[in-house]
């Protein structure tokens, strides 16, 4: 078993992984700090082995606000901006599309659950599952649906948001174009997403690369998954790509909308079968007993 903590002639030495915990931030953070010469490692053999006295240092210089950057990051979870994570755009896909609409959310001051329904309408659409719709037909509740489950997560999403939250100048939003990629109400929705809500949640959105390789080397046709933390579907989606029963997905987020864009990514990819998603909003630490229900 790897230790974490080592009896030196100097004392106390922690690895990477327990000075992240004891400082209160990612591993990643760590490795910024020891690259920018703000943590001094153990020595050149140890690079991330650190002295706990060189520990305690730096959470004083933090808590009395002695060093502004390292501060700056260890508050990242208060932090405001919001920003599109070009680098996970897929081929062809055009950020422009993207930033049309994040500019209109924001410059609208849409709510982003009612932003993330409407684009969802958007894209129901564009996949022939309802026809076009107006912002007066959701209103008055007008909608038919050729999937029975679809309609049922749409009434419940609407009966969420309230129609009298719905403007008629909103409408962009149902028929703006909609980038062809995987999961691109997830990836809206980390546009829209402040840097440190995501940091607190450790909500961020999965390279497709990374997504492709796991699926590709242990996912077959008859296997039965679950994602404990699924976010918007990333992995789910990718998941579907094989797995022939969706009754076979199972996904699980503390994110409510994260859970209602899961749900409707499933149902779209598997839109000529008949079923309920297995995907909930719970806390996977805190109410595991949950996956006795699940699998």
């Amino acid at each position: 078993m790897r230790e974490f903590v080592l009896q030196t002639s100097k004392g106390t030495t922690l690895d990477l992984e327990k000075t992240a915990s004891f400082l209160g931030v990612s591993t990643a953070t760590i490795r910024n700090w020891v690259k920018c010469g703000q943590l001094q490692t153990q020595n050149e053999d140890k690079k991330f082995f650190f002295h706990l006295s060189e520990i305690e240092h730096v959470k004083n210089s933090i808590t009395n606000g002695d060093l502004n950057k390292l501060n700056g990051r260890a508050n990242k979870s208060k932090a405001e901006r919001t920003f599109i994570p070009h680098e996970y755009l897929q081929d062809g896909v055009k950020v422009g599309d993207v930033n049309k609409i994040i500019h209109f959310i924001k410059e609208k001051k849409i709510h982003t659950s009612i932003a993330l329904f409407l684009l969802g309408l958007n894209l129901l659409q564009k996949e022939k599952i309802i026809s076009d719709i107006t912002i007066h037909d959701l209103i008055s509740q007008n909608i038919a649906f050729t999937n029975k489950q679809i309609g049922e997560e749409i009434k419940a999403w609407l009966f969420d948001i309230k129609t009298s939250s719905l403007k008629s100048d909103y409408t962009f939003l149902l028929q703006c174009a909609i980038p062809k990629q995987r999961d691109i109400l997830g990836f809206i929705y980390q546009s829209l997403l402040r840097e440190g809500k995501k940091s607190q949640n450790g909500s961020y959105y999965t390279p497709e690369t990374i997504v492709n390789e796991i699926i590709g080397d242990y996912i077959k046709k008859d296997s039965k998954v679950l994602d404990p933390c699924c976010g918007t579907g990333q992995f789910l989606l990718a998941f579907a790509d094989v797995i022939e029963n969706p009754k076979n997905i199972y996904g699980v987020d503390i994110d409510g909308i994260a859970v209602r864009i899961a749900r409707l990514n499933i149902l779209i990819k598997y839109k000529d079968q008949n079923f309920i998603p297995n995907i909930i909003c719970k806390n996977t630490l805190f109410e595991i007993k949950i996956f006795k229900t699940l699998i």
